[in-house]
């Protein structure tokens, strides 16, 4: 059964009401419109949060919307929650709704949080009885018990989010919007939020789901939308959508060379003519058949090859690749120094492999450092700073910052009973 339907929805706004028309222009402007055979012309002033815009979206569904910023996830959400309305087209909305799209949305300022949680109850259609049954439960979520007496104009921006969702989260509404607001809270209640979020999902609540966090995207929701310039680009499964806007617009303008990041070289490790004892030339990315890539889906194989020329001998070398994400957070660190055979020296050009047989790493951009330096000295004989890239497409299901993998297996009864009988018999001996 459709719970929302969405037919051929805009919302246009006006960046300025007047701009440089006077109140007469703007009168013969309005009644030129009422002419019949009139054709309204789009203004220079005018845009379109969200253009003809359709869907469907099943009881039960859990929804995601992606996209850039500005692209429409919140106007949608907005549109749904009846805060504003559509220019044109239409929406069918058969339940009530919910939502968490601004910090403090549908809070009275001058209220205690307790009587906060009762106005938004009524507002929701509950009696006062049925919020007083949920009272304590939606205070020991928040975990706000020591200010419910406090007017909320003093709740700073994570105590506003955290009573928002406590509230909306369990008054059972049938559709409940979450924007990306969550990401104002702390880490541990982002994740009990959508360890929620996945309670109301099995409960058959339907969520509509806004996030710039991919992986919680992937993991909860059943279909996902990806909106840009106020437009439904891909629609789908969330991997491939994901896949979709990633292509679209992270690597879209992605740099393809170190040169487009910066010009600065480290001149370190000179020899004594005043050149580099050792260079590192390269830094190629292959695929289990020797291919040359750029692209890879998590927990495909990787093998990075760095080439390098020795210009004198280099003894006890170490060789370093540090992948860090497009906000420059270092996510992992190989160097020969903790993995991989000793190399007692080199000479001349050559090069050395790194073999991951399922590399883990999630979806995003990376740019990468290449090292090479003497075991145990500060300075490096070449260091390429962010000079190398490589892209990470959806691949692998991963719950987390990183894919590992892993088996699971079910014990059976007999191997427990003869595992907990020779632990106990080696206790005794």
């Amino acid at each position: 059964m459709k719970i929302i339907t969405l037919d051929r929805v805009s919302k246009r706004y006006r960046l300025s009401r007047l701009g440089s028309r006077s109140i007469r222009e703007e009168l013969v402007r309005t009644f030129a419109k009422l002419r019949p055979g009139h054709v309204a012309e789009e203004r220079s002033d005018e845009f379109y949060a969200l253009r003809e815009v359709s869907l469907q979206i099943e009881r039960g569904e859990t929804v995601g919307f992606i996209g850039p910023n500005g692209s429409g996830k919140s106007t949608l959400l907005k549109l749904l929650s009846r805060i504003i309305y559509p220019t044109s087209g239409k929406i069918i909305v058969n339940g009530s709704v919910a939502s968490l799209i601004e910090v403090g949305a549908g809070f009275h300022p001058e209220l205690t949080g307790r009587d906060n949680i009762y106005l938004y109850g009524s507002i929701m259609g509950m009696k006062r009885a049925e919020v007083r049954q949920k009272f304590d439960r939606i205070v020991e979520f928040a975990e706000m018990a020591r200010f419910l007496d406090t007017p909320v104009k003093h709740y700073s921006s994570g105590m506003y989010v955290r009573l928002g969702f406590a509230v909306a989260a369990h008054i059972n509404p049938q559709v409940l919007l979450v924007d990306e607001v969550l990401a104002v809270g702390d880490a541990a209640f982002q994740s009990k939020c959508q360890q929620r979020i996945e309670e109301l999902r099995r409960g058959g609540m339907t969520i509509f789901f806004v996030s710039h966090d991919m992986a919680a995207v992937e993991r909860l929701c059943d279909r996902v939308y990806f909106l840009q310039q106020g437009q439904v680009r891909s629609v789908g499964e969330p991997q491939q959508v994901i896949h979709d806007y990633y292509n679209a617009v992270l690597f879209r303008h992605a740099p393809t060379s170190y040169s487009e990041y910066s010009h600065i070289e480290a001149q370190l490790g000179s020899g004594d003519n005043g050149t580099r004892a050792a260079e590192i030339r390269n830094v190629r990315f292959l695929n289990r058949d020797g291919q040359e890539i750029d692209t890879i889906s998590t927990g495909e194989p990787l093998i990075a090859r760095i080439e390098y020329t020795a210009y004198q001998t280099i003894e006890d070398p170490v060789f370093e690749l540090l992948f860090y994400s497009a906000e420059g957070h270092l996510h992992t660190h190989y160097t020969t120094a903790i993995n991989g055979e000793p190399i007692p020296m080199l000479q001349g050009s050559g090069a050395v492999e790194i073999t991951c047989e399922e590399f883990g790493l999630t979806p995003g951009l990376f740019k990468i450092d290449a090292l090479l330096v003497r075991r145990g000295a500060i300075d490096a004989y070449d260091r390429k700073p962010r000079q190398y890239l490589i892209k990470v497409m959806p691949g692998r299901k991963v719950r987390g910052m990183f894919y590992s993998p892993h088996q699971w297996r079910l014990l059976p009864t007999d191997e427990i009973r003869q595992q907990s009988d020779a632990a106990a018999e080696q206790r005794y001996l």
